[in-house]
């Protein structure tokens, strides 16, 4: 059974390995991209079920980028640093279906995935 689909907007190399790696194990396949550009594109191209948005990444489009993918029908979920409580409250203003800290995010990756490409 093939996987569904994630876009990613995740800079950070290390980190697009580990979530290649964890959507891998349900087969989902991940599309990162690393540049605002590129991610209007890649929405329509790839259809995801799942968007992923590293919060230190987005700046001022963060309103912008949700609103592209809720429109396309995915769900977006978003990380971003615990200590700028003010981005992650306008992560969730902005229509994210769930928003974490880092580190809740980097150590429950595949199970965060799961829940959300399903949903």
């Amino acid at each position: 059974m093939a996987g569904k689909a994630i876009l990613a907007f995740v800079p950070d190399l290390m980190f697009s390995v580990q979530l290649r790696e964890a959507a891998g194990r349900d087969d989902d396949v991940v599309t990162v991209v690393k540049q605002q550009e590129d991610y209007e594109q890649k929405l329509t191209q790839v259809a995801p079920a799942l968007v992923v948005l590293d919060l230190s990444s987005v700046g001022g489009e963060l309103e912008h980028m949700v609103s592209l993918a809720k429109r396309s029908g995915a769900h977006v979920v978003a990380f971003g640093p615990h200590v700028q409580k003010d981005l992650l409250a306008r992560a969730k203003t902005a229509g994210c279906d769930a928003v974490f800290p880092n580190s809740k995010f980097k150590m429950d990756t595949e199970s965060i995935l799961q829940e959300w490409v399903n949903a």
